[in-house]
């Protein structure tokens, strides 16, 4: 904590066990130290209305207006504080101002609050349309493999969208499928491993990535092969 806001907490302390002196004593120097921070000049200027140093009161606020445009409390306290003085109508200016400022600052939390239930909103609606256009895809996936039931793509393709729809035990079914139409496909070798870790077969899935690896580096599946080795490696 820097001085200044040990000065202003300190200052809290004193205030509060009725020390007005001792409180006046510390902000006084926070203020000579920062003259531009709004806690320090809204405290120095409130403890100078306790003890009717009215016109420091008023010129603390003044300065708190000036370096926080809109501080709500600037105006208030220059009302109650012109209030004291009798000055009304300048007390009423200050309400005016306070009121204001309230008026924009509940304006401006309501559109934050609307413009996050619409983000919500949004991010809901992308959430539906990303689970409808999962379904479809399964749907379609399905029609393919119906007309060619050795459609490796189609099996392939259909638990990667099953993977997607947390589908886990489909998708294991499907990548099965997939390698035992087309034993070299080491992409679905990869997939039906993941399936089974997720499903926790681990010892089934390491059999898979031992397989998978075969297949790949017979073929020169690059990819597929260093993410097999990767799995394999952690699963052991």
């Amino acid at each position: 904590m820097d001085k200044v806001r040990r000065l202003y907490e300190e200052s809290r302390v004193s205030f509060r066990a009725g020390d007005l002196s001792e409180a006046i004593s510390k902000l006084e120097e926070a203020v000579s130290l920062d003259p531009e921070d709004p806690d320090v000049l809204e405290a120095l200027g409130v403890c100078y209305s306790k003890i009717d140093r009215l016109d420091d009161a008023i010129g603390m606020m003044k300065r708190l207006a000036k370096v926080s445009p809109n501080h709500i409390m600037a105006h208030t306290n220059l009302s109650r504080f012109y209030v004291q003085k009798g000055m009304i109508l300048e007390a009423e200016q200050e309400q005016a101002e306070a009121r204001l400022l309230s008026w924009k600052a509940e304006l401006k939390a309501q559109k934050e609050t609307q413009s996050q239930e619409a983000k919500e909103k949004t991010s809901e609606e992308q959430e539906r349309e990303r689970v409808r256009e999962i379904e479809d895809r399964i749907i379609r996936y399905q029609k393919v493999i119906a007309l060619d039931p050795d459609d490796v793509l189609g099996y392939f393709s259909l638990g990667s969208a099953y993977l997607e729809a947390k589908r886990v035990e489909d998708a294991k079914e499907a990548f099965s499928r997939a390698v035992e139409v087309d034993p070299h496909h080491s992409q679905s070798y990869l997939n039906l491993g993941l399936a089974l870790e997720s499903l926790e077969q681990k010892s089934k899935a390491i059999r898979v990535y031992e397989r998978g690896i075969q297949v790949a580096e017979a073929r020169g599946d690059m990819i597929p092969l260093r993410k097999m080795e990767a799995r394999l490696k952690m699963l052991r």
